[in-house]
């Protein structure tokens, strides 16, 4: 194992056998989104991003910080290659709290991992954040994966092809969609024009999350609002949910 493997399991939190089986990419993506936040702190504050996995690596493992969907799974697959993983990167369109009649061009885009595991694909993404599944979902039209109180299911049609739904107050929700060539150039990444800054995490009993200068903590059934009043109040709570030092 080299070292920049050994870096990244550290920072995910993981000690264990790295035979690369489906139950070895369920701990990795559990661990990963429980230590790794979702965040556009670089895009909404204007600084260049890279999507270079040296770029990646230094940003997330050594300066500790976390990224967009692209930055995320990009890295994440990396380190899935490296243990041996069969993996391929999928653009999708990302429906949550999109509007009705949204032309295409402006559905933001989104990227996952699919892994292929003694021939049956699996999706794995440590890209959204927010609710959204902590263990491998089987890529098989009709499917319903449970996690906890959460519920999700895979559909296929001819329009969006492969869909991925979540369980909201009794509704099926459209998450995100994609397609079998989806990893064509015609979807290369476009980032969301998002100017609020955000950020979110899971933990082991809820997950945090920021707009601006409010952030949200929930612990099981319960919400704590804060609101910062100035950028070192901001920091502060920055490092406090989500162990992200910012640097000017």
């Amino acid at each position: 194992m080299n070292s920049q493997i050994q870096l990244y399991l550290q920072q995910i939190q993981f000690q264990g056998s790295l035979e690369p089986t489906i139950q070895l990419l369920g701990k990795l993506q559990t661990k990963h989104l429980l230590t790794i936040p979702y965040e556009n702190l670089d895009v909404a504050l204007n600084r260049g991003i890279s999507f270079a996995i040296p770029d990646l690596f230094q940003k997330i493992i050594i300066n500790r910080r976390g990224g967009n969907c692209f930055e995320l799974n990009i890295l994440f697959s990396w380190l899935l290659r490296e243990l041996g993983f069969s993996v391929t990167n999928r653009y999708a369109q990302f429906w949550r709290n999109v509007a009705e009649n949204t032309p295409v061009e402006e559905i933001p885009m989104h990227q996952l991992l699919l892994v292929n595991d003694a021939g049956q694909s699996y999706i794995s993404d440590v890209g959204v954040g927010a609710l959204a599944p902590c263990k491998p979902v089987p890529l098989i039209a009709g499917h319903q994966h449970r996690e906890g109180g959460e519920l999700y299911k895979v559909e296929r049609d001819e329009i969006n092809g492969w869909m991925l739904f979540e369980q909201a107050k009794q509704n099926w929700r459209l998450l995100y969609s994609f397609r079998d060539d989806a990893n064509d150039a015609m979807f290369a990444p476009r980032l969301s024009k998002q100017k609020n800054k955000i950020a979110m995490i899971r933990t082991a009993h809820g997950r945090h999350t920021m707009m601006n200068n409010e952030f949200r903590i929930y612990e099981g059934s319960s919400l704590t609002t804060y609101t910062t009043q100035n950028d070192k109040e901001w920091l502060q709570a920055l490092q406090r949910f989500f162990h992200i030092t910012l640097h000017a």
